[in-house]
């Protein structure tokens, strides 16, 4: 009995010493760096790092906002940051004269939740009141990293939304090419909300399809109805269910089901994750983790325990995958008095 003890005592030392080891070589495989992009703000604004991606030349960037109160209405506070191995550089977003003429005219205000693509392209929407009909136009544009307008675009034409319906939200993705992919909420206040998704054809100014979506599918983004997920082999939508407890990835076109995971985005403070190289990279409060395509569970790649972003209000604003061996994590503390906005660079000792 006493050598039975003695055995299940050394067994319990060794699975311990296992364990400890195991979790400092998870948190030790990667060497992180981190740098800061510092703004002098003024009263009531407040700076975001927004996306960080990478464009066709293997180039990091961010898009970097200064926000007035709950709106962006100000054509000079979109920035783009170049991250460099030393440092960064940042420029002002040049939006076509044309474009912001009308901006400045109406006051519009401005949203950039939108991806923005391989060849740094971005999609922009702004949005005006008309004074005569009491109607908001949205309009979205596609520009240039240099500011050349490449398209621009009615969705509430062409999805013939009703004119009477002011409280309309967007998200568009790049889908194949010449089109993107679109995703709609009509918030219809005390009656029940219409979700919708479809496709158009951006250069002949036209839609391909359109269809309604279904509470069940990975619509959202994260547990507010107001985000909307990511795609994936632009065939499926990546994302919650609309009671934000279930990571479901369900076909674009036809919203059947492929996969879901029970897994609720408040209590994991889930906001940012991206689809890579046939699987999905979920930043959760404790850690990095991959959903490999037609697998029920997640690994675990970067321990985040104890680490700023899972301290206070400080949240992973987003997150761009090259590969597992190299990841980054923009990371932003809305209610710091620094205004932290900071990228986190996770790469592997290989």
């Amino acid at each position: 009995m006493k050598k039975l003890k003695t055995i299940i005592k050394k067994l319990l030392v060794i699975t311990l010493s296992f364990c400890l080891t195991a979790n400092t070589a998870l948190a030790n495989t990667y060497k992180e760096t981190q740098q800061n992009a510092f703004f002098r703000t003024r009263d009531n604004y407040k700076n975001h790092l927004s996306q960080t991606f990478y464009d066709d030349k293997h180039k990091l960037y961010s898009l970097l906002y200064y926000q007035y109160g709950d709106l962006l209405s100000f054509n000079d506070t979109l920035y783009l940051i170049k991250w460099n191995k030393d440092g960064h550089t940042t420029r002002v977003l040049k939006i076509p004269k044309k474009i912001s003429n009308e901006i400045s005219k109406y006051n519009a205000s401005i949203s950039t939740e939108n991806p923005i693509t391989s060849s740094g392209n971005i999609w922009m929407k702004y949005s005006y009141k008309n004074d005569k009909s009491n109607n908001w136009k949205n309009f979205f544009i596609r520009i240039s990293p240099k500011g050349k307008l490449l398209s621009k675009i009615n969705l509430k034409k062409i999805f013939n939304i009703p004119r009477g319906e002011n409280d309309v939200y967007y998200k568009i993705h790049q889908y194949k090419k010449n089109k993107a992919f679109v995703q709609i909420h009509i918030d219809k206040l005390k009656q029940k909300d219409i979700y919708m998704a479809g496709v158009i054809d951006y250069k002949k100014n036209k839609l391909v399809w359109k269809r309604k979506v279904s509470d069940n599918e990975g619509f959202f983004k994260s547990y507010s109805l107001y985000d909307y997920s990511n795609t994936a082999k632009n065939k499926y939508m990546a994302g919650f269910n609309k009671a934000g407890n279930k990571f479901v990835i369900s076909g674009i076109k036809n919203g059947k089901i492929i996969q879901e995971l029970d897994l609720d985005a408040e209590e994991e403070n889930i906001v940012s994750y991206e689809y890579k190289n046939n699987a999905i990279y979920i930043v959760k409060k404790d850690g990095v983790y991959k959903l490999k395509w037609n697998e029920d569970k997640m690994d675990k790649l970067i321990d985040l325990q104890n680490h700023w972003l899972g301290k206070g209000h400080n949240y992973a604003a987003d997150i761009t995958v090259v590969n597992d061996n190299e990841i980054y994590i923009t990371g932003s503390d809305p209610f710091s008095e620094n205004e932290d906005t900071i990228l986190f660079s996770f790469k592997k000792n290989v």
